[in-house]
């Protein structure tokens, strides 16, 4: 198989890499594909359709997605769609590589060297031994046959939302409020959302959730209703479940009416956001409930997270093992993978210094095999973005989280990440703007404590010191905050000299770390970019009284 060079390029189809200047260029397994098969293809133009038809074997894609793919190639390759050293895009045709590409063919001696098998060697494992949590490359994963989705355990339907308004005329926004909230749940992969048209047959009358489940076969429903004057618009929404019509959700939105397409994308995407999270929560209560013995993949996921959102390292234990059990009843559940992914991300900030290069080395490689079984997940590209992030790869980082971000714009999680990620940037105005982002979507998430306080890091970096105590407050109210939100309230204070409340934050620090040191905390900072703000941090906690080391 030829290798192909390029500026300082190297592709190497056989092994499935791309190094530039000698050092491999981490990408996702689609990315590189594109980039191949365009480099292949260089002599001519081709078309989307052809894309889509060799990269997505045909499968209905959207336009964001091959979009996504194309700017991820471009990334990869130092490219950009202003630019277009490598990939030019040519309008309504189709894109071409216009690089300088050397081919270079190994010989045919070498070629059967390398496919003459080891006798040494036994036959090889069933694929499904090959995807554990513990699975190597993603050639390996490559050659699998494994499931297109996701283990999908959540049915929902979204009822139509009742005009409660005098004039007939304002039917269009609750059909199109209906609509996009359709959409934007449809986004979630471990959601079953059940189209527009088996809803309609219970539109302008009451319903019985319990009828509607069982004629429907789901087992949650969405329903709501919109009231609209000249300057103002009321929507209510609410979250059932059809088996005992508990409602397990519900809110009331007020608002001004200025342009009612934008209030109408706003509030279908903050009732889309909310829903998923509070689903989630609601499946996770279902799964503690079952006898062990009695636990399916899907069971053990939802327990996994349950345990995981404890954010202690006896939860974490719990949650690796819930994720390995639920991989092992189901090897091609992605999430299973990316949710093993993501206890190595968490342990990361907490375990022994000494164990973090091997969880991220982990994390890493869990997340790019769940985004391998599953490439449209929203949560898989998401906690790569994570790993890599904490891994200093901030672009790559930034690459898939924008993907996550496409992928369901709605995700309250992928906000957060991002602004994580570009806070190391330098761009604090920004980050905070997502993290606020991610607040307003989900303000009653698990990771509400960690929002306010990388949003308290923001304006730390900022040296806006008083905002960020007060971030730091709000973080400390939560009830699964851990001891790093006090540390920052600490610090916070003691550069703003208010030694006394400075002591007392340092006070009830120790008092749930009680080893901690400043030299601790600037190890903690290993994901961040910027020197001059440990240095600051750290000069904030001798301030407020906390030991050196």
């Amino acid at each position: 198989m030829p290798k192909y060079l390029f500026a300082q390029f190297e592709i190497d189809p056989g092994r499935h890499e791309l190094s530039r200047a000698g050092e491999p260029v981490h990408i996702e397994p689609q990315v590189f594909d594109l980039i191949v098969h365009l480099v292949r293809n260089r002599d001519r133009i081709v078309s989307k359709d052809e894309l889509i038809e060799t990269i997505w074997n045909g499968r209905i894609i959207s336009e964001a997605a091959l979009s996504s793919r194309i700017n991820g190639a471009r990334r990869a390759l130092g490219d950009s769609g202003n630019d277009q050293i490598f990939i030019k895009t040519l309008h309504k045709r189709g894109f071409r590589f216009v690089g300088d590409v050397q081919e270079i063919t190994e010989s045919r001696d070498q070629d059967e060297a390398s496919i003459v098998p080891d006798p040494t060697v036994s036959d090889p494992a069933p694929a499904g031994a090959l995807l554990s949590a513990e699975a190597g490359s993603l050639d390996e994963v490559a050659s699998l046959s494994v499931k297109e989705k996701p283990v999908t355990r959540s049915t929902i339907a979204v009822m139509p939302f009742g005009n409660m308004s005098d004039d007939p005329e304002n039917d269009y926004f609750s059909y199109g409020l209906t609509e996009d909230v359709i959409r934007l749940l449809a986004r979630n992969r471990w959601l079953a959302v059940i189209s527009r048209h088996s809803t309609m047959a219970f539109q302008g009358r009451p319903v019985d959730p319990r009828e509607v489940g069982q004629q429907l076969g789901v087992k949650y429903l969405v329903v709501g209703n919109v009231r609209k004057n000249r300057e103002a618009v009321r929507i209510t929404a609410g979250l059932v479940r059809t088996e005992d019509r508990e409602q397990l959700w519900a809110e009331t939105y007020d608002l001004q009416l200025e342009s009612i397409f934008d209030i109408q994308e706003e509030m279908a995407t903050q009732i889309a956001a909310t829903i998923e999270p509070e689903l989630s929560k609601v499946e996770q209560k279902l799964a503690t409930r079952k006898e062990p013995s009695s636990l399916d993949a899907w069971d053990c996921y939802q327990r996994g997270l349950w345990n995981l959102w404890r954010f202690t390292t006896p939860g974490f234990d719990e949650a690796e093992a819930y994720f390995r059990q639920a991989i092992a009843a189901d090897p091609g559940f992605a999430r299973g993978h990316g949710a093993l992914s993501y206890v190595n991300v968490q342990r990361a900030f907490v375990d022994d210094p000494k164990d973090r290069p091997a969880r991220l080395e982990t994390a890493l490689r869990q997340a790019r095999l769940a985004v391998a079984q599953d490439d449209l997940d929203c949560f898989c590209h998401c906690v790569l973005g994570r790993a890599l992030c904490l891994s200093h790869q901030n672009d790559e980082a930034l690459a898939s989280l924008d993907l996550s971000l496409e992928l369901n714009p709605s995700f309250a999680q992928a906000h957060f990440a991002q602004g994580f990620n570009l806070l190391w940037y330098g761009r604090e105005i920004e980050a905070e703007a997502l993290i606020d982002r991610a607040t307003i979507l989900s303000p009653r998430d698990n990771h509400l404590w960690s929002f306010h306080h990388v949003r308290s890091w923001t304006h730390f970096s900022l040296e806006e010191y008083e905002v960020a105590a007060e971030f730091a407050r709000r973080a400390t109210r939560q009830t699964n905050v851990t001891y790093q939100a006090f540390s920052t309230l600490a610090a916070s204070l003691g550069l703003l000299g208010d030694i006394a409340q400075a002591k007392e934050a340092a006070a009830a620090l120790l008092q749930r770390k009680p080893n901690y040191t400043a030299e601790i905390a600037r190890q903690e900072f290993f994901f961040c970019n910027d020197p001059g703000f440990v240095d600051r941090y750290v000069e904030g906690l001798l301030q407020a009284g906390v030991r050196k080391s």
